[in-house]
């Protein structure tokens, strides 16, 4: 009996030790697809360029991702999974929805000004043909819903406002991995904010107090390379 049960053990650990090392490859391939674009560009970036990165054989590739359409997928799906996390923290924040929004807007730009390499990946998944991701809708949905609810905002198509909400965002976002000045972001927040019905002074000013605690903050679990994406 003792043998048999030495022998079931002995399975699960290899089980557990193949499914481990199954899962640090394919992040490892997801690493380097986020180099390789970075580097290369969305365009430009090839299966072989992703091999050798990766440091992998081009069949092991495929057992992860039967096409570059996937793996491009994949890793949208992950750094929209790290963002969402950090979106999701500031959205139950006890303040005001706008200032909240304000502050999930800096959030994405400081994450882009700490990590341009990141932030120009993330520009160029964005402007893909990938679908939404549901954790950016979900929370700018309940945002603007409860902005709406208590006269923050104007009433409008919420498809237009997520639209123009991160729509600047996302072209901001290439302004800020181009270098450019943190009163860019700040602006255009606070345009962001009024298009959706705050009066521009109220809107400056949370995009201000906003910008100066995103970029004071820590990285977190939101913008890191680890999961805790």
């Amino acid at each position: 009996m003792t043998p048999r049960r030495a022998i079931r053990v002995n399975r699960a650990a290899r089980a557990a030790t193949a499914q481990a090392r199954r899962a640090l490859t394919r992040e490892r391939l997801l690493d380097a697809a986020q180099a390789v674009i970075a580097s290369k560009g969305l365009a430009g970036a090839t299966i072989e360029n992703f091999v050798k990165e990766a440091g992998v054989a081009r069949g092991t590739f495929y057992n992860y991702f039967p096409t570059i359409a996937d793996l491009v997928h994949a890793l949208n799906g992950r750094l929209a999974a790290r963002m969402g996390k950090l979106l999701g923290e500031i959205a139950a924040r006890p303040a005001p929805p706008a200032t909240r929004l304000g502050a999930s807007l800096h959030a994405i730009l400081a994450a882009c000004a700490r990590d341009p390499a990141l932030g120009w990946v993330a520009f160029q998944l964005a402007g893909s043909s990938l679908p939404r991701q549901p954790a950016y809708e979900q929370a700018f949905a309940e945002l603007y819903r409860e902005g709406c609810h208590v006269g923050q905002f104007r009433e409008v198509d919420l498809n237009a406002a997520f639209t123009v909400s991160f729509g600047a965002v996302r072209m901001a976002m290439r302004d800020v991995v181009a270098g450019a000045a943190p009163a860019q972001g700040v602006h255009v927040v606070a345009l962001v904010l009024t298009a959706l019905g705050l009066d521009f002074a109220e809107a400056e000013r949370i995009s201000r107090e906003e910008a100066v605690l995103a970029q004071a903050s820590p990285p977190s679990s939101g913008d890191g390379r680890t999961d805790q994406p």
